[in-house]
């Protein structure tokens, strides 16, 4: 008899950001296995999705069911765990219904507990209490790297003996095509810009590059922000948008790729990160990355970046003067990312997971 895995489709609601989008790759890599490796013969996977999904994905084996009126949380906690009664729970994106015990629940890192002031109030309190939850409940859990499954034991220690760590994908990055117009859209010369990818978030620590901008004299090259920035980040007391400094707002996949692939290099400030697909994702198409030396991202980028301490706008001026004063050096970064990048495959993460199933009957 097969065994019954349901997954949490929650996140075909919600707008894809990093949990989004490890959830969308594991499950593309657990259809094409149902194939290559005769997992339909053991498994039969069913993605249990709310009705106000945004978009689908292209699976050729693992059925979508649509169930129920609810939405949001109230859809997962009071809804979803009914229609999973007789199955696994697949969860992967930090939350999972509480009433649930036969269930794997991936929490992406411990920010809630450790960097709390970068959330309100009411959304630390709801999530610790979730996640506390989970903890005890959840017949498995798995985080992305050492660093957070160190920090959740410390903060949740019911989860010791029951929590993996399994590192992400990054091969998404190969497929699919490569907008080079933004170029010529927002006159970027390819090749002559640094790169930096905003976020509203103050963990991300963008204020430190901006800093670092600030602090250099007769900068020549081009300065390309892509995302959202918070509202007065651009004030006259931060920094001027000059001809040098281009922002270009919210970016496509393919448009992100034609900035990683043709940049001097990528700069990732952020002082905390579960996993940090980013400058990975940079890393991929060959982009040398100047990184914060904070949480997972040593872990994760090895050797393969120029590490700067995140406090410190001095140290990432030194880096970014390195970059463009040593085309040596800048080829060396480029293998290094090349070699580092390849050792994430989403085939690997479907693997561990089987894995972590079968080993969990």
């Amino acid at each position: 008899m097969k065994q019954k895995i349901y997954i949490n489709g929650r996140f075909l609601t919600q707008r894809i950001t990093g949990v989004q989008r490890v959830a969308e790759e594991i499950v593309k890599k657990l259809d094409d296995k149902i194939t290559q490796v005769n997992l339909g013969q053991k498994i039969e996977f069913v993605i249990l999705t709310p009705k106000n999904t945004l978009r689908s994905l292209p699976l050729k084996n693992i059925k979508v069911k649509s169930i129920g009126f609810l939405e949001g949380h109230l859809w997962e906690q009071f809804l979803l765990p009914f229609y999973c009664i007789n199955g696994l729970l697949l969860n992967f994106c930090n939350t999972a219904p509480v009433i649930k015990r036969n269930q794997i629940v991936y929490i992406h890192d411990a920010a809630v507990f450790s960097k709390p002031e970068g959330y309100s109030r009411k959304f630390v309190a709801i999530y610790k209490l979730i996640l506390s939850i989970l903890a005890r409940k959840s017949k498995k859990v798995i985080t992305v790297s050492d660093f957070s499954k160190e920090e959740l034991q410390t903060y949740l220690p019911a989860l010791k003996g029951k929590i993996n760590t399994v590192y992400l994908g990054i091969d998404h990055m190969y497929q699919g095509k490569i907008d080079n117009n933004i170029f010529k859209k927002h006159s970027i010369i390819p090749g002559d810009y640094m790169l930096a990818v905003s976020s509203m978030h103050p963990n991300k620590n963008f204020q430190v590059v901006l800093e670092a901008l600030r602090r250099i004299e007769n900068f020549k090259g081009q300065f390309v922000i892509a995302g959202g920035i918070q509202k007065g980040v651009f004030s006259s007391s931060s920094i001027k948008l000059d001809t040098n400094v281009k922002h270009v707002g919210y970016v496509s996949d393919e448009e992100l790729k034609a900035l990683y692939k043709n940049a001097k290099a990528f700069i990732f400030p952020s002082i905390y990160e579960g996993f940090g697909l980013p400058p990975l994702e940079a890393m991929s198409l060959g982009c040398p990355v100047l990184a914060a030396n904070a949480a997972s991202i040593p872990e994760v980028c090895g050797d393969a970046p120029l590490y700067f301490n995140p406090y410190e706008p001095e140290s990432l001026v030194g880096l970014i003067k390195s970059i463009y004063k040593d085309q040596e050096l800048v080829q060396n970064l480029k293998k290094k990312s090349e070699t580092q990048s390849e050792k994430y495959r989403w085939e690997q993460t479907a693997q561990k997971l089987i894995n972590i199933i079968e080993n969990s009957k």
